[in-house]
């Protein structure tokens, strides 16, 4: 029998009081009070809370007691036991739920919006929907085969972007499940599940190139282009004559120009090979480059160079929907390889045959235009030089190039509701 009793457990002042058996009742100065057990595990004492007192009475507290005392008499630990029974109370999260984390972690290590547009949709009800609501424990091989079977061959280009991200989800749920859970389960995405449930690996992509313009073809395509009173037609063409990637120049911002010297410094958040470069890539501004920046700074009405009508910048449709709408007169601007309508980043293809054929300037400044890295690790490493007066005489020589035929068919451009700016 115990020596704490109901009434002196409600009265007992600050201190200790001691019930037997390790179970002790113990009393703040401020009058709180909870239980406490100490017991011997492998020969080093431990203590454990109970609970606090009146919501575990003294009954409560020794039954609970004793149990602890029968766990560690078998040598269990019982402050492991408690921990373990929680994880396991715990609901399991589902496959939306561990996908969200997935999303939030891939879309930061990346600016481009296009690659944090597919993660989610991947994921998300588009092609995921059957398996979103479901614990992510319960789901099975055959569960996954039934989401991959539609596209694995009608849509290879997305069957090798959606199986990962997949797969990714169920091996961040086995480790979630694990360590907060206690629960160990296998990766129902594993591949040798699905091959042998008949999957095969993807077929390679039909689109390895895109579809551009042949040199010849751009003083014409630029007049078409000058006729559309347009931030994205004026964005284009600055991505044309810049050679840049068309995410650097849809998220430049004032700040990273410097006019008078005819330089935009493109920051290395904006970059491709972000991994490779530690200061911004300086690109050589042609005339023209230079007046479209101009241009738009008589009209400027944000933080971006060429804002979207929502002051926010262009997503990467701008330029697809304005070759879509270019493409809808009689004049059709395709590749005559493949017969394909053209795409923006098709344009530095354009230049890069444009300076093999016609330009002949040295392979490394084009690579260097290209903003490609150039030369091994070492080589690199004692590099003190950007070219910038070399690519900026390429660049005009591009510019000059695209002219149109009769020099000049430049569209003024109107500030919403105004007059040119111009």
């Amino acid at each position: 029998m115990g020596k704490l009793t109901d009434r002196t457990a409600k009265s007992a002042g600050p201190g200790k009081h001691g019930d037997g058996d390790g179970l002790t009742l113990v009393v703040a100065d401020s009058g709180s009070r909870k239980w406490v057990l100490r017991f011997q595990l492998n020969g080093k004492r431990r203590d454990m809370g109970l609970g606090p007192y009146p919501e575990i009475g003294l009954s409560a507290a020794r039954a609970a007691a004793a149990a602890a005392r029968a766990l560690a008499a078998r040598g269990v630990d019982p402050l492991a036991a408690r921990a373990a029974e929680k994880k396991a109370a715990r609901p399991v999260p589902t496959f939306e739920e561990v996908a969200k984390e997935v999303i939030a972690e891939a879309q930061a290590r990346t600016a481009n919006e296009k690659v944090r547009y597919q993660i989610a949709r991947h994921l998300g009800p588009a092609y995921c929907g059957p398996l979103l609501a479901r614990p992510v424990n319960g789901i099975t091989a055959v569960d996954v085969a039934a989401v991959l079977r539609p596209v694995w061959r009608a849509k290879p280009e997305v069957a090798r972007k959606l199986y990962p991200a997949i797969r990714r989800v169920f091996e961040t749920a086995r480790i979630r499940l694990r360590d907060e859970h206690g629960i160990t389960f296998a990766n129902p995405a594993l591949w040798a599940d699905l091959k042998a449930m008949g999957f095969e690996a993807p077929r390679q992509l039909t689109r390895g190139r895109h579809p551009s313009l042949p040199y010849t073809q751009m003083p014409e395509f630029m007049a078409a282009l000058r006729e559309r009173d347009a931030i994205a037609a004026r964005m284009l063409e600055f991505i044309i004559l810049t050679n840049v990637r068309s995410g650097a120049a849809r998220a430049a911002t004032w700040g990273q120009f410097d006019l008078d010297a005819g330089i935009w410094a493109v920051p290395v958040e904006s970059l491709k090979d972000k991994k490779h470069r530690k200061e911004a890539f300086r690109v050589p501004l042609s005339p023209r480059n230079v007046e479209i920046v101009r241009e738009m700074e008589a009209a400027r009405v944000c933080q971006f160079v060429f804002p979207s009508p929502t002051g926010k910048a262009f997503s990467d449709m701008a330029t697809v929907i304005l070759l879509k709408r270019i493409n809808s007169g009689d004049v059709k601007w395709i590749d005559p390889t493949d017969g394909r309508p053209i795409v923006a980043h098709g344009f530095r293809a354009t230049f890069k045959t444009w300076c093999e054929e016609t330009a002949h300037f040295p392979h490394s400044i084009v690579e260097e235009a290209m903003g490609h890295v150039v030369g091994s690790a070492v080589e690199r490493a004692y590099k003190r030089t950007d070219l910038l007066e070399q690519r900026r005489a390429l660049m005009n020589a591009w510019a000059s190039h695209c002219e149109p035929a009769n020099g000049r068919n430049v569209v003024a451009f109107r500030k919403s509701g105004g007059a040119p700016v111009r």
